[in-house]
């Protein structure tokens, strides 16, 4: 197979970007809590994705395939704890409206907990992986160690980790596949579970 082409992305890839993530996540496991009128979800999914490419395009930290069949958006180090004016200036207010009081609130639950699993296993600088998203019809075609691969460079080179977390089980094996440790499973609200990864960087 020949080396994938990876871009990093600005902001006049949003509608390719935000539409390959939305495909890809419109069956993750977190979204059904949060809306669970399926009419109405799909909606919810690329408002999310939205907020979260707008959140590492911050940083310049979203990439992708040159096809933008695989989107990767990250938070670098230095810049893996946003704070609160960054979140709403990146659409999050914009994000609870669409979810309204209930759901948003269950979503900052959600977020609470990804962020104790995250600070005990990187307390310190890392990459943070908040979405990796793969149209379907271009699935197992090796495009999510494309984006890994320089990814995993630049962490060897200034000797950072990355994490990453997911919700969806049959994810567990690839990440392990792709080089990432299993660190921990926690239990969020309502009994969803969560796994958490992290590579450390490798020696020179």
């Amino acid at each position: 197979m020949a080396q994938q082409q990876i871009d990093q992305l600005t902001p006049r890839d949003e509608a390719a970007a935000v539409a390959t993530l939305t495909a890809a996540f419109a069956d993750y496991p977190l979204f059904p809590p949060l809306c669970p009128d399926p009419a109405k979800r799909l909606r919810i999914v690329e408002e999310f994705c939205r907020y979260q490419f707008w959140m590492s395009m911050r940083c310049e930290g979203v990439f992708a395939t040159a096809d933008r069949a695989a989107v990767m958006c990250t938070w670098m180090p230095g810049q893996e704890w946003p704070g609160r004016w960054t979140n709403i200036r990146c659409g999050g207010l914009s994000l609870m409206w669409q979810l309204g009081w209930r759901a948003g609130r269950l979503l900052t639950q959600y977020e609470h907990g990804f962020d104790i699993s995250r600070i005990k296993h990187v307390p310190g600088p890392h990459w943070y992986v908040q979405l990796l998203g793969v149209r379907p019809d271009m699935q197992g075609k090796g495009l999510s160690r494309a984006l890994f691969t320089p990814m995993f460079a630049a962490a060897d080179r200034h000797k950072v980790p990355v994490y990453l977390e997911t919700m969806k089980e049959i994810n567990v094996t690839i990440y392990q596949k792709l080089g990432l440790e299993l660190v921990g499973k926690s239990e969020l609200v309502g009994g969803l579970p969560n796994w958490e990864f992290v590579r450390q960087p490798k020696a020179s």
